[in-house]
């Protein structure tokens, strides 16, 4: 395992040094709220959302009622549930135990490695896709855990740091561009992203899946059609 970790390392790097900053910046706010240094790993442990953990400390500080905490959670989150489904080839070879917690603990960042970064030749499939998903959280744990500590001594908001994990999905996107030579996924995921923010605002996270699902669904039908009569 831990000669796993190590190979798979360099290659989880630059969200390391991402999740670093935003971590300590969630464990500061926490902080800032006037809760205990332990409510910001702990929430890590437990949800290992960046965005939702937010809305949680935000939720209880403000009192928000269940009904709209759950709806906002719903709909901001809904989005793992596909990524769940199309790691369900990705994750075949793990057993049942490493399975379950790397559809728990699968986030954007862990999403976007395990679909667009080669494995290593020196290791299996199922090896690598399950430490970078350990390693992810783990630097989530530390960086939340180091900023409740800092949240004690540092009374100030750090804003605009969520920008970081932008730049990095766009580094991302533009070398998975780079990677492959069909670039139709990722132009349906920008046009049907954009439409959905134009007409439902917000709420464009769930109109943008089912859009993207079933242009690559009609896709994938053509493909395979071309394929038998080929």
């Amino acid at each position: 395992m831990i000669k796993n970790l190590k190979k798979t390392f360099p290659y989880t790097i630059p969200i390391f040094i991402s999740f670093l900053f935003i971590g300590i910046s969630f464990g500061i706010f926490t902080s800032s709220k006037g809760y205990a240094p332990w409510v910001a790993p702990l929430t890590s442990v437990v949800i290992f959302s960046g965005s939702i953990q937010f809305v949680v400390v935000e939720a209880m500080y403000a009192g928000m009622n269940l009904l709209s905490f759950v709806l906002i959670v719903a709909m901001m989150n809904i989005r793992h549930f596909f990524y769940a489904l199309t790691c369900l080839i990705k994750f075949r070879g793990m057993s049942e135990g490493k399975r379950i917690y790397s559809n728990y603990a699968l986030c954007d960042e862990a999403y976007s490695m395990i679909m667009g970064v080669p494995v290593p030749d020196d290791m299996k499939e199922e090896d690598f896709y399950f430490s970078i998903i350990i390693l992810l959280q783990a630097y989530w744990f530390l960086a939340t855990t180091l900023g409740g500590v800092l949240g004690n001594f540092v009374k100030t908001e750090i804003l605009g740091i969520d920008f970081i994990l932008t730049a990095l999905f766009l580094v991302i996107y533009l070398s998975q561009w780079n990677q492959t030579t069909d670039h139709f996924p990722a132009i349906i995921g920008v046009v049907a992203s954009v439409f959905s923010l134009i007409i439902f605002g917000e709420n464009f996270i769930l109109p943008a899946m089912i859009i993207i699902l079933i242009f690559l669904y009609i896709d994938f039908k053509k493909r395979v059609g071309g394929n038998k009569n080929a």
